[in-house]
């Protein structure tokens, strides 16, 4: 009996065991295709332009700036005497602010105005600040055209303006601290920390596309390092 029914099973087919799947598509791998590589260039350091025009406008409206500032200074030392009119509007808003013990005379400003001369306080600083301004004026102007001498006399022009103005400064608050009293004495004082931070600020903006790698690289293209690959 088992064997007959042993007979009667249907036979499987062998050959479905070798067919394969038809999905469509057929694939070929290439034994001499290359491999895949990363571009070497894929993680440099890019130029940046922008950085350096913008702080060439920067210099310029700041080289603006000291010009003026410099253009007062200059024409206070080349007055000798100083109008009454033009004394009273100075003294004005100081008076006005303290309790009346410490207002200040027409005579007592004109003495300060002259010992402030005579010390030079308002030539170096006047004179100083023309030369810096120019030099930052210069200086944005080749930024503005990405040239690295640019970031050079901006420097330059800041660090002359940094020693003039504050030595000025303090020249001028040495007269002032042997002449004037209360509110005006306090603004010489403040004056002379604000030309300083001012001068820093401009000699930081000027150094920082020489010191920023992507900067640099705009400015001096031609010494940019190519990687090479074999």
């Amino acid at each position: 009996m088992s064997k007959k029914s042993e007979q009667n099973l249907p036979k499987k087919d062998s050959s479905t065991n070798n067919e394969t799947v038809d999905l469509g598509f057929s694939m070929r791998m290439d034994e001499n295709q290359p491999e895949p590589q990363i571009p070497v260039d894929l993680f440099a350091i890019r130029p940046d332009t922008k950085g350096p025009k913008s702080i060439g406008v920067l210099l310029i409206l700041g080289a603006l700036v000291l010009f003026f500032q410099a253009y007062g200074d200059v024409g206070l030392h080349l007055s000798e005497d100083l109008s009454n009119e033009e004394v009273e509007l100075i003294l004005e808003v100081p008076n006005s602010q303290g309790d009346g013990s410490t207002e200040l005379t027409v005579e007592q400003y004109q003495t300060f105005h002259d010992a402030a001369r005579d010390s030079g306080g308002y030539a170096l600083r006047g004179f100083g600040l023309i030369a810096a301004s120019l030099l930052l004026f210069i200086g944005g102007i080749m930024l503005l055209f990405l040239n690295g001498l640019g970031a050079k006399l901006s420097l330059a022009g800041a660090v002359i303006g940094l020693v003039t103005g504050i030595t000025g400064s303090l020249l001028v608050k040495g007269a002032a601290d042997t002449h004037l009293v209360g509110v005006l004495l306090f603004t010489y004082e403040v004056y002379s920390y604000l030309c300083g931070v001012c001068m820093i600020m401009c000699a930081g903006m000027a150094a920082l596309p020489l010191i920023n790698a992507r900067a640099r690289m705009a400015l001096y293209p031609e010494n940019r390092v190519v990687l090479e690959q074999e």
